[in-house]
């Protein structure tokens, strides 16, 4: 995933701007900006560190594999392989890095391409972070270990044991719903939110599949990275809504603290 990190901060870098002068809508202060950035930098660091203690697959493990063992719901992923459907996902997963840059074709929005850029940049380090910690403590087979089809090549791959969850469907989750809410809440009278949101949705939707066919994940390999994601992507704006938290002096004695959860 290294160099979809670097896609994702050079994009991010390229789309900040300086605002300027009108009402903002995205709250951003030092020492919550730090809380988050540091939280994401440190989970990039825990799951570098774990990621570098994991052995890799060997063929006796592999052989010893039974697609039995599986449950029901995740077995069929285990005769899924395909080289084109991973292809077509990682084009996928690079184009959704370039998501947050659509936000600056409107004005309103680079009115706060800063905060945008920032946001954006601690939605993408806490989800990845979480993804790769999860996949190397968790030491999951992905399913192509399981098809007898399958290289031996390819099965011993460095990625080999790290099929849950998936990264693939957490980051474009992250991204795309990330974007869709930063759309939406600078333009909170648009009439094509359903669009928007429907397009958000079905990006990752999309991946999951191809991940699927390409014997990558399992199911719940990819609906775990869908969720986490998309939650993340969601909440990083929402935490940052100025209207969120209202503090106002109340009579002399101290102040009254509103906090708006919608």
């Amino acid at each position: 995933m290294s160099l979809y990190r670097w896609i994702v901060l050079a994009v991010v870098c390229m789309t900040i701007h300086t605002i300027q002068g009108q009402d903002r809508i995205y709250n951003i202060n030092f020492k919550q900006e730090a809380a988050y950035l540091g939280t994401g930098i440190g989970l990039q660091a825990i799951g570098f560190f774990v990621h570098q203690g994991t052995e890799r697959a060997n063929l006796e493990e592999i052989s010893l594999l039974d697609r039995n063992d599986i449950n029901a719901f995740d077995r069929s992923a285990t005769y899924n392989y395909s080289s084109t459907a991973q292809t077509i996902s990682d084009v996928i997963l690079f184009s959704a890095a370039t998501l947050p840059f659509f936000t600056y074709c409107n004005k309103h929005c680079r009115t706060q391409g800063s905060t945008v850029g920032i946001m954006a940049i601690e939605t993408f380090l806490i989800t990845n972070g979480i993804t790769n910690i999860t996949k190397s403590l968790s030491q999951r087979y992905r399913p192509y270990n399981y098809n007898e089809n399958v290289p031996d090549a390819v099965k011993l791959g460095r990625s080999s044991k790290l099929s849950f969850f998936s990264g693939h469907a957490s980051n474009t989750a992250a991204m795309s719903f990330f974007t869709a809410k930063v759309i939406t809440d600078l333009h909170p009278e648009m009439k094509n939110k359903g669009l928007v949101w429907g397009v958000a949705a079905g990006v990752p939707a999309v991946i999951s599949y191809l991940r699927y066919e390409a014997g990558k994940h399992f199911p719940t390999d990819l609906i775990t990275g869908y969720a986490v994601g998309a939650t993340i992507g969601y909440l990083i704006p929402s935490m940052h809504l100025s209207d969120r938290i209202s503090i106002q002096p109340y009579s002399s004695a101290g102040m009254s603290v509103t906090v708006k959860l919608n």
